[in-house]
């Protein structure tokens, strides 16, 4: 499918490293978890069931996400100092001269985005490392056919408010609307962003926001009715 959003968990790549990363793959179980880190997140899967996407819509599974399952997943990786080694195990596995295209240090990059998803300790080493893997990370403005990996800038911004926000057991949302230019959501700024009146989909705190993004945005600023695919 691709992408069929700007942010982060809004397409394939992100929600297939989520599965790897619950898939054990660094060498810690937790798909063995009543809730896997993936219930944080994959809310915004595009491919999921009518039937599914029903259920996240509604006002019981918005409580149970918030009180049940985000409560868990926080509980897990705080116990032992669990999710300290799994951000370990990542980082050992950055230093890979095979890795062209950077996918073991964006794994990290969405292993520490589960991290503040939940509200887990994240340690100051860690927190900074994550700050310094940011720029190392390919960042694009809309689908380029050889080079669509990584980050879109909206998602960028999104991640770098939420590194800004971070407080320990304090879980952050990555689905609810952010400035698609400083990445902050209603929590940061106090009141819910704008939505773009054109495309119905970019929002923004202010219209500073907006107006610096402009550039960037009217290429994809298209009007529901007039799209003619869903990948972004």
């Amino acid at each position: 499918m691709g992408r069929w959003g700007w942010r982060m968990f809004e397409g394939d790549q992100d929600l297939d490293v989520v599965l790897s990363i619950s898939d054990d793959t660094l060498g810690i179980k937790t798909g063995q978890w009543e809730y896997r880190l993936s219930a944080m997140v994959h809310q915004s899967d595009m491919l999921a069931p009518p039937e599914a996407a029903a259920v996240y819509r509604t006002p019981e599974y918005a409580h149970e996400l918030a009180n049940v399952i985000v409560p868990y997943v926080r509980q897990k990786l705080d116990t032992s100092n669990l999710g300290e080694r799994m951000f370990a195990a990542s980082r050992a596995k950055e230093s890979d001269p095979d890795d062209l295209f950077q996918e073991s240090k964006y794994s990290t990059i969405i292993l520490g985005a589960l991290m503040m998803r939940s509200g887990a300790r994240i340690n100051a080493a860690d927190l900074q490392h994550l700050r310094d893997l940011v720029p190392q990370i390919n960042c694009t403005s809309r689908h380029t056919l050889l080079d669509d990996h990584g980050f879109r800038s909206p998602g960028r911004a999104q991640f770098l408010a939420a590194l800004d926000h971070y407080h320990p057991g304090v879980a952050r949302s990555f689905q609810e609307p952010s400035c698609f230019k400083c990445g902050k959501i209603e929590e940061d700024i106090g009141r819910k962003p704008l939505q773009c009146k054109k495309c119905k989909i970019a929002t923004y705190c202010g219209k500073d926001c907006q107006r610096d993004q402009w550039r960037e945005h009217r290429v994809s600023c298209i009007p529901p009715g007039q799209r003619r695919m869903l990948n972004v």
